[in-house]
């Protein structure tokens, strides 16, 4: 069966081998015939034209038909034509002959115009049949086929009886000597005497027998040897067994107290997760409060210098404070495995000339020098994450400025060779600072663990380098440490980015917004703190919206559904009932399932954040609240139009045509101490307390609100300055 396939293989391969070069060479060859046969065939019928047209002068010039008709009879003998027509100079039939019982193919037309002495004097039409070239084409295509048939037929029976001599019988005898070897036959010789390839395979195969009776005369040997050296393993694997047995009670109570140490190390992790993911939400609390109120008061533009500084040092107080409970749980999530990195496109030079803008200020404030030196070739664009990158930089710049005291801090970023479509960045941060020791090289990296002395440990945490440490490693890449004491330091690495083709817009500067115009707006306020309420109400009502507060989740429902306020901003953590549940209840109420809800809370895992917007909120924002960020949330949901601190004395002063009815004097008296105090919240609430005195002092009650809301204190005090009762609009 194998030989048969064999053979039809190769008989297949030769046939197709023959078929290939024989049809690219005889069906052009055919064809070529084909096109010499009917250029004869339409070379004929023209030169039987040119006959005709010549005979026919005579003829037409003496309007002789029937001298014309010997020549039509002598064409007509050519069994080709089928019809021959002759027309006089008008165009009518002179002579014509048809034979339709010879048109058994193609028909062929070609016609002539008859000259005599120069001028036309008819046209003859000639028409030939194909039929007789047709059969001469097929006749040639039987012969070439019968030739080629032929030719193949004898080729197979050659190849197939040398292919039985020189091949199969050969392989046949091959596959009888390697089933010996299978057999282990070895006893044998094969002889082979035949000088070609397939002899050679049979000579192989004979030095295979003798090397195979040779290694199996060897294995004969040892096996007895082995035998031997079983019955001694076997002696030696009973005394095995018994200490084995006994490594397996030790093995097994080891796993034990390591499966129990385990499990203790996972209660503990999940402890101080869960503490960490509590004592974030508890401090992130109150420092909602803190933060928040300073945000407020900074608002107001009639602080004096000292309640600046205040107000600044209780804000970055709050905010040192927030900075090391970020630290606390970055390093809890890295400990467990937990932390993700988020890449986007980053415009690399907006980025770093950021970063430079912060360090510079801290450096001048130490009277430090503070060089950026940015590498040629650097991209436009990369895939990093932003945030990360930053807080890398930031931590290391700041190390930088907080151990030096004089001399200078220095950044620089260079393109290093990397992959196509990537790029390798290396940072170093040097400083001429205190340096450090050999042995203080070894522990910088450890969580909580700081260098220098006491007056500059007091100003860190300890987790900023080992926080740093861990996200560049988490990157790809390490940071690498040259200090000398007394000399300065530079902390390096390098990181492997993709680089993006994306235009990343430029950031822009972040506006205060001080209020907006448009008709009052209401905001409801879900929260269970009381602090978290007031700070938010004394915000919002002093950019001129309603306020309504509710305690849990149930009241802020019923609120919502009976209030009809414009937005909301639900805490989520709560008693009674949490935001979430409030949230959905919400939007599944009657027309309120397309009403703002901004969840504000104190938690910052992606889960909570993720299941919050699940439950229908439009956003999500931590606390402490980046208020001017709210504002901006609020506006964009409302489709407000915002006043913004830059824009403050540009804003339309929106009066009426026409006078002012002023309020009595001792409105105006009112009016004219909190203008000086600055207190414009004062003010809007004064302001609706003088339009619900009379309807003539709605004009002037909304000009004071707009002016108030923009924070015009002179304008204010030119308005109600004038001892008049009626005013005009200026």
């Amino acid at each position: 069966m194998i030989q048969l396939r064999l053979r039809s293989s190769i008989v297949l391969m030769v046939v197709v081998g023959l078929m290939i070069p024989v049809s690219v060479i005889s069906v052009p060859t055919l064809h070529q015939h084909q096109a010499a046969l009917e250029l004869r065939a339409e070379n004929s019928q023209r030169r039987l034209l040119d006959i005709v047209a010549l005979g026919m002068q005579e003829p037409l010039w003496d309007i002789n038909p029937e001298a014309g008709l010997p020549l039509f009879v002598s064409l007509l003998r050519d069994q080709r034509i089928v019809a021959i027509t002759v027309r006089n100079g008008k165009n009518h039939e002179f002579l014509s002959k048809q034979l339709p019982e010879r048109r058994l193919g193609r028909q062929v037309k070609l016609s002539q115009k008859v000259v005599y002495q120069g001028e036309p004097i008819g046209e003859v039409v000639l028409e030939m049949d194909s039929h007789m070239l047709d059969q001469e084409v097929a006749r040639d295509r039987w012969t070439f086929i019968w030739t080629l048939s032929s030719q193949l037929l004898l080729s197979l029976i050659l190849i197939v009886t040398l292919l039985r001599r020189r091949m199969l019988l050969p392989i046949g005898r091959l596959m009888q000597d390697s089933a010996r070897l299978a057999e282990r036959d070895l006893r044998t010789p094969f002889v082979w005497r035949a000088s070609d390839e397939l002899g050679s395979l049979g000579v192989s195969l004979e030095h295979t027998r003798q090397a195979l009776l040779a290694l199996f005369d060897e294995i004969e040997s040892k096996n007895l040897m082995l035998e031997k050296d079983i019955e001694h393993r076997a002696r030696t694997e009973m005394e095995l067994q018994l200490h084995r047995d006994h490594l397996e009670e030790l093995v097994d109570e080891r796993t034990r107290e390591l499966q129990a140490a385990k499990e203790r190390a996972d209660v503990a992790n999940q402890a101080k997760s869960t503490f960490l993911s509590s004592m974030t939400h508890e401090l992130r609390t109150p420092l909602n409060a803190v933060l928040g109120y300073a945000q407020i008061l900074k608002r107001d533009k009639g602080l004096s210098e000292r309640q600046s500084v205040g107000l600044n040092t209780i804000q970055q107080s709050g905010e040192h404070l927030l900075l090391l409970i970020t630290d606390l749980l970055d390093l809890a999530k890295i400990e467990a495995g937990k932390f993700e990195l988020v890449p986007e496109p980053v415009n690399l030079p907006d980025f770093m000339a950021g970063i430079v803008n912060i360090i510079r200020v801290k450096a001048e404030q130490k009277n430090l020098q503070f060089d950026y030196t940015a590498g040629a070739g650097l991209p436009r664009t990369v895939l990093i994450d932003e945030k990360r990158l930053r807080q890398i930089l930031l931590n290391l710049l700041g190390n930088a400025v907080k151990f030096t005291d004089a001399g200078q801090v220095a950044l620089s970023v260079a393109a290093v060779a990397a992959p196509a479509d990537q790029v390798r960045l290396r940072f170093a941060v040097t400083d001429s600072g205190v340096g450090m020791t050999s042995g203080q090289l070894d522990s910088i990296f450890q969580p909580f663990e700081q260098v220098g002395d006491t007056q500059r440990k007091f100003g860190g945490t300890g987790l900023g380098l080992s926080i740093s440490r861990q996200l560049v490693r988490l990157m790809d890449g390490d940071i690498a440490v040259l200090s000398q004491f007394g000399a300065g330091s530079e902390f390096s690495f390098e990181l492997q980015v993709p680089v993006s083709t994306m235009e990343v817009a430029p950031a822009t500067a972040e506006r205060l917004v001080v209020g907006y115009l448009g008709p009052r707006k209401k905001i409801l306020i879900v929260d269970d703190v009381a602090a978290n309420r007031d700070m938010l109400k004394d915000l919002l009502a002093s950019l001129g919206f309603d306020i309504e507060l509710a305690e849990n989740g149930q009241e802020g429902v019923q609120r919502a559904i009976s209030g009809a306020p414009d937005a909301v901003l639900m805490d989520i953590v709560m008693p009674v009932m949490d935001g979430l549940e409030a949230t959905r209840r919400i939007r599944a109420a009657p027309g309120l399932a397309s009403l703002c809800v901004i969840a504000i809370s104190a938690s910052v895992t992606a889960e909570e954040q993720n299941e919050t917007l699940l439950a229908g909120a439009n956003a999500f924002m931590h606390k402490p609240v980046r208020q001017n960020l709210l504002l901006e949330k609020i506006g964009a949901f409302l489709g407000l139009s915002l006043v913004h601190e830059a824009a403050a004395e540009a804003a339309p002063k929106a009066r009426p045509e026409g006078p002012l009815t002023a309020p009595p004097e001792s409105e105006m008296s009112t009016l004219r101490q909190l203008a000086l105090a600055g207190d414009m919240r004062a003010i809007r609430l004064r302001a609706d307390h003088i339009e619900a005195l009379a309807p003539s002092y709605q004009g002037f009650a909304r000009v004071l609100r707009q002016l108030a809301q923009t924070y015009q204190s002179k304008a204010i005090l030119e308005l109600v300055s004038i001892p008049t009762e009626t005013r005009n609009d200026a």
